[in-house]
């Protein structure tokens, strides 16, 4: 195989099932970012707390734990963000006009550039938003559907006068 040949293969864009298999990955580590994280350290502290009486030590393993775990995570991300880029053969970017960045000026004396206010948006910015809704989502249906807030003071199991 000569070189010529190996570099022809390489930038043979990525199939169907291997983008999504990466895409799906990085889901999957955003949500173990965003919920799975906490979830683990927090459950780790409960099993160190012992007795009555609380110390700090346990909960600041678990402030450290968590810091340091997301990093670690969101370094395995940028890399699957890179490797995405290389699999595809292009920036894993999506060029988008946010709105605070967007010329009013522009648009009332009929200007057309459109890349004005464009910046690109990875597409591993636009998987953590995705995860970001799944885990307030999962959150909001716990506390509400699972395990709702008690009553009101003066109803079934608040203060009684």
């Amino acid at each position: 195989m000569t070189y010529v040949e190996s570099t022809e293969a390489e930038r043979r864009p990525a199939s169907r099932a291997k983008r999504a298999a990466l895409i799906g990955l990085m889901l999957l580590g955003a949500l173990a970012l965003w919920i799975g994280d906490p979830v683990l350290w927090m459950w780790i502290t409960s099993r160190l707390e012992s007795g009555t009486q609380a110390s700090m030590g346990p909960y600041g393993l678990m402030i450290l734990g968590i810091i340091l775990t997301a990093v670690a995570i969101g370094k395995g991300l940028s890399r699957l963000n890179r490797y995405y880029g290389e699999v595809t053969g292009s920036a894993p970017t999506v060029r988008m006009v946010l709105p605070w960045r967007r010329s009013l000026r522009d648009a009332r004396h009929g200007g057309t550039d459109d890349d004005d206010g464009r910046v690109p948006v990875s597409l591993l910015d636009v998987v953590m938003v995705i995860a970001v809704l799944i885990g307030v989502a999962a959150f909001l249906a716990w506390f509400i559907i699972v395990q709702p807030a008690p009553p009101l003071p003066g109803g079934p199991g608040g203060a009684k006068d």
